[in-house]
């Protein structure tokens, strides 16, 4: 549990809380700030499409080779950044060193921790997220500070020492072995069998809208707080709100899972969270953006934080690193849209609130394919009431 929080720490917090570095990069590769977003936009499109390919190859193989290599790859990928004579270079080191490290981290360790706890599985997911919201609490200010002491180039050579130091560390406590959770009884689903079930593909309509509008605020919010006169490093500091808010309702909500049910909590915290966007578009001030972040955050964390304890709940274990891969993949489709799409049309028209409703639009369309989300599922499959009730009997 230790290994999975510090290790997705580091690279989602690379990956999804560099969002203030939109600037510095523009400004070193001589681009727009919109076109700065695009490569961004592409690393969280790279880091969540890999969890459709890790997530079997964890259960196959274990969590310790991913885990290796993207201890290779995170760092690798700033060290390129730091090196970079343009911006194709520099893009491309960062979208699959950084991206793609990342990708080889979240699933594969969540799939571990899924299967490892048959008890209190929801909560234990809920808290294996915590390095999600802990990410977006230290990368924002952590990276503005470093560029204003090292420049963009200096910032990217210490954060690939802190990535090759932590990752490496947490490689002993990754496990070695295959984290399938098939039996003879209930054999694990191929991707053919997981995207036929009409009830899991909602849960993916689902998460193709709602990431496309959860990751603007976490690359935008930044830059547009600078758009209207606030400082980078204050909008960095808004960005850790937002993460900070998030990793206090991951815990926060637990009670509210064991009473309700994890998809229960998990759709408030969807519809929340796209509501919250109507706060972000009339907010100039630095008290008014503070509170957006701050109820975007706890959504967020309540929407995110769910995911894997909402796909578990559904469709059970069965499978378990397939599925939550093939939401990470719908996930990806969103982070690859929404940031980008959001950034180029503020750009276009010389608005942040053109960003801001781009967001918006995309999470009413998620949050409309929610609904109905537990017709045809798997939980109501032979194979699922079999290891539900052989978990029951263990407990």
């Amino acid at each position: 549990m230790a290994a999975t929080v510090a290790a997705t720490a580091v690279g989602l917090g690379l990956a999804t809380g560099t969002g203030a570095l939109a600037g510095p990069l523009a400004t070193t590769f001589g681009v727009g700030t919109g076109t700065a977003s695009v490569v961004f936009a592409a690393t969280l499109a790279t880091m969540l499409a890999l969890g459709a390919v890790t997530g079997p190859l964890a259960e196959r193989h274990g969590a310790r080779p991913l885990v290796a290599l993207a201890a290779i790859l995170v760092p690798g990928g700033l060290l390129v950044l730091a090196a970079a004579p343009g911006l194709p270079v520099a893009a491309a080191g960062f979208v699959l060193g950084v991206g793609g490290g990342a990708g080889c981290l979240f699933v594969p360790l969540q799939a571990a921790v899924g299967v490892a706890f048959e008890r209190h599985r929801g909560p234990a997911l809920v808290v294996a997220t915590a390095g999600a919201g802990l990410a977006t609490v230290i990368a924002p200010p952590a990276t503005v500070a470093l560029v204003a002491l090292f420049g963009l180039r200096g910032a990217a050579v210490v954060l690939a020492a802190v990535a090759a130091a932590v990752l490496g560390a947490c490689l002993p406590a990754a496990p070695a072995g295959g984290t399938g959770s098939g039996s003879p009884a209930a054999p694990e689903p191929g991707l053919r069998a997981v995207l036929a079930d009409r009830g899991f593909r909602r849960l993916g309509l689902g998460a193709v809208g709602l990431s496309a509008a959860m990751f603007v605020p976490f690359v935008h919010l930044a830059p547009f707080a600078a758009l209207r006169g606030i400082d980078l490093a204050t909008g960095a500091a808004l960005v850790a709100a937002a993460g900070a808010a998030s990793l206090a309702a991951r815990l926060a909500v637990v009670p509210a899972v064991a009473r309700w049910g994890a998809f229960a909590v998990f759709r408030a915290g969807a519809v929340t969270m796209t509501l919250s966007l109507g706060l972000w578009a009339p907010a100039h001030s630095v008290a008014a953006l503070a509170g957006f972040a701050l109820v975007f955050g706890g959504a967020h964390g309540t929407f995110v934080g769910l995911t894997g304890a909402t796909a578990a709940e559904l469709f059970g274990v069965v499978g378990f690193g397939r599925r939550l891969g093939v939401l990470h993949l719908a996930a990806a489709a969103g982070g690859l849209v929404g940031p980008g799409t959001a950034g180029l049309v503020a750009e276009a028209s010389a608005s942040p609130a053109a960003g801001v409703a781009v967001a918006a639009v995309f999470g009413v369309g998620g949050c409309t394919a929610l609904w109905g989300c537990r017709t045809g599922s798997a939980a109501q499959r032979p194979g699922h009431l079999l290891l539900h009730g052989q978990e029951h009997l263990a407990r």
